[in-house]
């Protein structure tokens, strides 16, 4: 059997809007074995320091604005099977709340991200990594119609943050990562990715535990 004492754990990454938050639900309804998945984008530094007004003039698109030990640090704590405290941000005010959220060590750890597979150190903790590389005109449709439902933003707000933060930083930081991914798709949704992650994640799994297909107890 195969237990979360020793998780398996998959680094997604891909630009802004490439799918990667929708493609790890979906991987976890398709994939036999509980799932924990950790987003990145919870652990922006902590800015109680600054107004709102500077909040939002704040790159979050470089990676220096994540707390990358922290995240490290909860990934970490997951793989050792033990429960981990993430922090929650909300995107209304542009800042981390004062609560978190427990986490419990999964037989199956997907961390998404777009910086991902920037930072090394996060990835000596993958046994799989997989990037989405997907045109930047869906990215930016995608970007777009999200924002404005679900984070509070304007059709001005996102098209100045894309311009100047999120394209840019894109090509720097996040386009260039994926020369570290196993798994390279130009498809987010398409039936045949999905059958392909799926399945090297099941292989995977089982060169390195030598388990069946079954759930875990």
């Amino acid at each position: 059997m195969f237990h979360a004492q020793k998780p398996f754990i998959v680094g997604l990454a891909g630009g802004s809007g490439s799918g990667k938050t929708t493609l790890s639900k979906i991987i976890a309804t398709f994939i036999p074995w509980q799932t924990t998945i950790v987003p990145l984008d919870q652990f922006y530094a902590d800015l109680t320091h600054l107004t709102l007004e500077q909040r939002k003039t704040v790159n979050f698109d470089d990676p220096k604005s994540i707390d990358m030990e922290l995240a490290q640090m909860v990934l970490a704590n997951l793989r050792e099977g033990h429960a981990a405290e993430m922090p929650i941000y909300d995107f209304a005010v542009y800042n981390r709340s004062r609560k978190t959220q427990t986490l419990s060590p999964a037989p199956i750890i997907l961390f998404e991200g777009m910086h991902t597979l920037y930072h090394l150190p996060l990835l000596e903790l993958y046994d799989v990594t997989i990037f989405l590389n997907i045109d930047e005109e869906t990215r930016w449709k995608r970007k777009l119609e999200r924002d404005i439902a679900e984070r509070g933003r304007t059709y001005q707000d996102v098209l100045q943050m894309w311009q100047r933060y999120t394209k840019p930083m894109h090509d720097v930081y996040v386009q260039p990562s994926f020369t570290r991914a196993d798994l390279v798709f130009t498809d987010t949704f398409a039936p045949r990715v999905i059958e392909v992650i799926t399945n090297e994640i099941r292989h995977r799994v089982h060169m390195k535990h030598n388990v069946t297909g079954e759930m875990p107890e």
